[in-house]
């Protein structure tokens, strides 16, 4: 029977970590799911684990390795080698309630004959966030365009996509950088069509000190093409004059700290707001 979903883990020397994840796909109440995992050249034991999970035979798992490339090369990778109609990455930190897949394929019936709709979200908690289950899980609404959420807690939304749909929009891909923001994509796909929002609780998880976020303007500092490409993307959001003047202080300043040439870093964005943050760091000194 073909699987309907494709729950993606890139992973980066996470041995230490992944069983977690991995035994709560094995208790699922729905094993409709695929697991695949590119490997983004893990030097630990991930792929020796991985084969023992495989062995395990509890459920359908694909393993790919690839040389070091960066999160956002093995969510391509991911893309081009699946083949459900669902794609969700769920990372090697967080894992789900028994009851997600359930859930997900429920939720993927509601808009798979709508080619409008791209995909759904659920919540992402941390673990150790006590929260009363009995507020959430009840809405759902369409959104078309940047959504807004407020939860009583601070958590995250995961968004599960039609795979056809996030093909058409993967990562850019630069040479030497290994980080993008997985919002310039998300924008990118909103942009062109509606979400099914849901305040749906079913996944865990915590960033770790290994992890991506855990020093976020060094990476963008690290990977300026990426970082000045997204902030681009924002741009065309519905922003506040001060929500456009910070972010193109952000501009100038990743792009005077990475080197980047003159006329990229005054005409990238507005000339206008680059001016009017020169003169500001002039009356400031």
């Amino acid at each position: 029977m073909q699987k309907f979903l494709t729950i993606f883990t890139p992973t980066y020397n996470r041995a230490y970590i992944l069983p977690k994840l991995y035994n709560s796909l094995k208790d699922q109440t729905n094993k409709n799911f695929v697991w695949l995992i590119v490997d983004d050249g893990s030097s630990d034991e991930t792929k020796t684990l991985v084969q023992e999970f495989q062995n395990e035979n509890y459920i359908e798992i694909h393993y790919i390795f690839q040389e070091n490339k960066g999160k956002h090369f093995a969510v391509n990778k991911g893309l081009r080698n699946t083949r459900t109609e669902f794609f969700c990455v769920i990372d090697s930190d967080d894992y789900l309630a028994e009851n997600a897949v359930e859930q997900m394929e429920i939720l993927s019936g509601k808009i798979e004959n709508d080619n409008q709709i791209a995909g759904f979200t659920f919540i992402r908690f941390s673990e150790k966030t006590n929260f009363d289950s009995g507020k959430y899980g009840k809405k759902e609404w369409i959104v078309s365009g940047r959504a807004e959420y407020d939860w009583e807690f601070s958590g995250e939304m995961i968004y599960c996509y039609k795979t056809a749909i996030h093909q058409q929009f993967c990562f850019p891909e630069f040479e030497g950088e290994k980080f993008c923001p997985e919002s310039l994509v998300y924008r990118r796909i909103e942009r062109k069509y509606k979400i099914l929002f849901t305040d749906k609780v079913l996944a865990y998880g915590d960033y770790l000190e290994d992890g991506l976020m855990s020093n976020y303007y060094q990476l963008l500092l690290k990977n300026p093409k990426s970082s000045l490409l997204n902030i681009k993307e924002r741009f065309q959001d519905r922003l506040s004059k001060e929500e456009k003047l910070n972010l193109a202080k952000t501009y100038w300043d990743i792009a005077s700290k990475t080197n980047r040439p003159f006329l990229e870093k005054f005409f990238g964005i507005s000339p206008f707001l680059i001016l009017k943050v020169l003169i500001n760091k002039h009356k400031k000194q």
